[in-house]
């Protein structure tokens, strides 16, 4: 059995990849765009891409049987667009974090496994001159609760 946790990275990713154009969107994310972080790399053929990283977690006892965490979660957000675009990549952007938005907030319970979801906000990516690629790192709280001596069992 997952821990809750996991259960709530595994929902957000499962989120993300429903943003599609048929779905209501401006962009169309697939299971291979959007992406847990992984050690060994992570694979940026196909854009727009997603890059879900957990972060920091804070964790507090309760005088319940429970534990309440508040964690951290970034969407690293990769966007390409052609050198001949006369939409502006700045536009790109702003779309593909409505779309994320939109999506997200959608379930704040993350599927039932949390309490709630927040927004915190939205960084740019740093970019250089001939970047091959732009993006924004949007980062979340999900708040969320499991019983003390068992990160498996949701409260």
């Amino acid at each position: 059995m997952e821990t809750v946790r996991e259960r709530i990275l595994q929902n957000i990713k499962t989120t993300i990849e429903g943003v599609t154009v048929a779905n209501g969107y401006n962009f169309d994310f697939t299971p291979e765009t959007v992406q847990r972080w992984s050690m060994h790399g992570n694979r940026m053929v196909d854009m727009p891409t997603v890059v879900i990283s957990p972060g920091d977690e804070d964790e507090s006892s309760s005088p319940h049987p429970f534990e309440e965490c508040l964690m951290s979660v970034f969407l690293d957000v990769f966007y390409v667009t052609d050198e001949d675009d006369l939409v502006s990549t700045d536009t790109y952007l702003n779309r593909l974090q409505g779309d994320i938005k939109k999506a997200i907030l959608a379930d704040a319970t993350r599927g039932g496994e949390a309490v709630d979801t927040d927004i915190l906000g939205t960084t740019p990516f740093e970019t250089t001159e001939a970047q091959p690629y732009a993006g924004i790192i949007i980062e979340l709280r999900v708040r969320y609760r499991h019983l003390r001596n068992d990160p498996t069992a949701k409260i």
